[in-house]
């Protein structure tokens, strides 16, 4: 009787084992990889932004632009060559790949500079009247407001917008937008932190500012605005 005692024991305590390895996803080389990447995916849980705002506060900015600036916009704007109205754009957007292209462009460039991208810098714009750029590039959006993304980096306290001079060898350096040949302004790209006051004057002194072969600007402009003809998220 012990001896049958003991080998239904084992027995059990043999099921238990089997069952408890059944249970066990297999690991093997192939799957091993995969498994351990998606162990860090859920490690990595990237949390909300401190700067992110509801639907209902977006809804009632985008209401007040409308309200303060759009049609104030669109009232001193002369008809379109086709006769229609002229409508004020609202947005512009770029694809999300290259975005991140953008970003790891302009970082790529400062650190073999030396320097650290502290911020990027949206300027509100307007394109001109226009049907080419001085490059040559035809004006998608003539007369539409528009924005452009200007790193900076931190020069005595203050971020200040930044381009690329190519010295030669391999060797960069960060030049100050402010310095570069036929901007009017010398403050364009400050944050003056006394008075609080952003300049943001990019106007050249004459319509053929003289362009260096070795200069490398990192400002990104050139999305797609709309509208029109509708936005599709917020309405006119």
């Amino acid at each position: 009787m012990k001896r049958k005692k003991n080998l239904g024991l084992l027995f059990v305590a043999f099921s238990l084992l089997v069952s408890c390895n059944s249970e066990k996803k297999p690991t093997t080389p192939d799957t091993e990889p995969a498994h351990k990447e998606l162990q860090e995916e859920k490690t990595k849980e990237v949390k909300a932004p401190e700067q992110i705002i509801s639907i209902t506060e977006a809804k009632q900015d985008y209401d007040n632009y409308t309200k303060k600036r759009a049609q104030l916009i669109e009232k001193i704007e002369d008809p379109l060559e086709d006769g229609s109205k002229f409508i004020a754009s609202r947005y512009g957007d770029y694809d999300i790949e290259t975005v991140k292209n953008y970003i790891a462009y302009v970082e790529q460039e400062a650190k073999e500079a030396g320097v650290k991208v502290e911020t990027l810098r949206f300027y509100f714009s307007t394109y001109p009247d226009k049907k080419d750029f001085p490059d040559h590039k035809k004006v998608k959006h003539p007369r539409q407001n528009s924005f452009f993304i200007l790193p900076t980096m931190k020069v005595d306290a203050m971020n200040m917008g930044f381009y690329i001079k190519d010295l030669g060898d391999g060797k960069k350096e960060a030049a100050l937008i402010r310095d570069y040949p036929g901007i009017l302004d010398s403050k364009m790209g400050d944050t003056n932190k006394e008075n609080s006051k952003s300049f943001a004057s990019f106007l050249p002194t004459t319509t053929s500012a003289p362009i260096m072969f070795s200069d490398q600007s990192l400002i990104m402009n050139k999305g797609n605005m709309g509208p029109p003809p509708y936005d599709p998220d917020f309405g006119n």
